[in-house]
């Protein structure tokens, strides 16, 4: 059976696998088909093996690999609840503006980020608990408006590599760290810093990078120039470990490259193993390599 994106679906939990550095739980579908889901994003979830779980199909890629969102146990999007204030602060909107955030607390005791556009009439000083209307649950996590990263405006030639200056680095309303940084004509953006923390950024340096357009309204991310990687160039890797693919056919192989960084690679059953694997980068995104077999 195929899964449409934004539908929702029941599934079994199977048990739970390690796969390189992350946990997941191995699902079965409709038409008994296996998924994959991060383990780390739901650990509040209480989600055990045997139970049936209600999931939202958030994504399908190019590559068919899907990615589900669980229903939460006490939240639903679009609904109002009230949340414990547990403080105020200053942190990164979406356009790399500081702004005034609220922090308040879930019913699993989790801080949660809240806009201050968001909070309306209430006086935060006076209120223990503010009604919030919830946009969106993503990975787990409560969000009261989107948190991505993007930049507006003029048309920017994709492709071309630009000097990027880095100013600061920050907490956005997702709780996430990201670094501010500007082009050469002072337009600011902002970028996750965990996704590229093998770069070597810091405040006050700078990187070559370029502009990648991800929405027709004229949505632009920056993707700082991979320092060890070239796409279409093929690069050794050693061979880490080896595991089947739980979802499908194929394996799954962490590899390691001379810089000590390991990656995951899908394969086919058939692939011939080696110590020493050839593999090209096909592209980088959000800082990693994809890596195909030769």
């Amino acid at each position: 059976m195929r899964l449409e994106e934004g539908k929702r679906y029941d599934f079994l939990v199977e048990k739970t696998l390690r796969l390189g550095n992350n946990n997941y739980y191995l699902l079965k579908g409709p038409g008994n088909g296996k998924y994959l889901l991060r383990k780390e994003y739901y650990e509040h979830y209480n989600i055990q093996p045997d139970d049936y779980i209600n999931c939202r199909v958030d994504k399908i890629n190019c590559r068919g690999e899907v990615y589900l969102e669980p229903e939460n146990p006490y939240y639903a999007e679009g609904e109002n609840y009230d949340f414990r204030v547990a403080g105020r602060d200053v942190r990164l909107n979406d356009s790399g503006e500081i702004i005034p955030v609220v922090l308040v607390k879930d019913k699993f005791s989790n801080e949660l980020v809240v806009p201050m556009s968001c909070v309306g009439a209430y006086d935060v000083n006076k209120h223990k608990y503010i009604n919030l209307r919830i946009w969106r649950i993503n990975k787990g996590m409560i969000l009261f408006e989107d948190p991505e990263p993007s930049k507006h405006g003029e048309d920017k030639e994709e492709g071309a590599i630009y000097e990027f200056l880095i100013h600061d680095k920050m907490k956005g309303i997702n709780g996430r760290d990201y670094f501010i940084v500007s082009d050469q004509s002072k337009s600011h953006y902002v970028i996750p810093a965990d996704k590229y923390s093998h770069y070597g950024l810091n405040v006050g340096g700078s990187f070559r990078g370029r502009f990648i357009k991800y929405h027709d309204s004229g949505q632009y991310k920056v993707e700082p120039q991979n320092p060890y990687y070239k796409p279409g160039k093929k690069y050794k890797f050693n061979m880490i470990s080896v595991n089947d693919k739980p979802d499908g056919p194929g394996k799954i192989l962490v590899v390691e490259d001379s810089y000590g960084l390991k990656h995951e690679v899908i394969v086919p059953d058939n692939y011939p193993l080696k110590k020493i694997l050839v593999f090209r980068v096909e592209k980088i995104r959000k800082g990693l390599p994809l890596l195909i077999p030769v």
